[in-house]
């Protein structure tokens, strides 16, 4: 991995990161603030009892809150997190997004288990170098261009305006990727 040092920052260049797409409604529906990712991890870590590996915002019906992917012991659980009652609901199979079909099994619930920065570390890191873009999803990906390999990153979108921005952490280092897109999607 090469490192680059820029003034007041350094970021690490990687390997290829996709994002999932959120909808206008997706977007303008969210209404968080540099915390609100962060702060939802932990009661939806304490509320479940596991670690949180992967979180996206959801509106359902109107209602903001989150999808969740946690790891409780050694199983993958799927749960939505209502953002105002604080409720952790776990998903059975018919109300489950479908990216969530994907998890079970997959190396990277290891890499998210096993990476020197937490999560909310990635997070907060990546709201602190983009002031006012609040954390509307983040989650662990690898490289694209090589699985295999052991460039692991946390994929972060943030709410930039009416946009989304992604931006990757290393999981090693906690700090900020240049070249998202040498990631896979999370």
């Amino acid at each position: 991995m090469v490192v680059c040092l820029l003034p007041l920052a350094s970021v690490t260049l990687a390997q290829q990161v996709s994002q999932p797409s959120f909808t206008n409604q997706d977007i303008s529906a969210y209404h968080g603030d540099n915390n609100t990712l962060v702060n939802a991890i932990a009661v939806i870590e304490q509320s479940a009892a596991g670690k949180v590996i992967d979180i996206r915002f959801a509106s359902t019906n109107g209602t903001p809150g989150y999808n969740v992917v946690l790891v409780k012991g050694a199983q993958v659980q799927f749960f939505h997190f209502q953002e105002h009652s604080k409720q952790v609901v776990e998903l059975d199979a018919s109300s489950k997004p479908t990216y969530m079909l994907n998890w079970r099994g997959k190396a990277d619930v290891h890499f998210a288990l096993t990476a020197q920065v937490s999560l909310s570390t990635a997070i907060q890191t990546a709201e602190q170098a983009h002031p006012g873009a609040p954390a509307m999803a983040a989650g662990i990906a690898r490289s694209a261009s090589n699985p295999e390999s052991d460039v692991h990153a946390y994929n972060v979108l943030l709410k930039r305006g009416g946009s989304v921005k992604r931006v990757a952490i290393d999981s090693a280092t906690g700090e900020e990727i240049a070249d998202p897109s040498a990631l896979s999607s999370f």
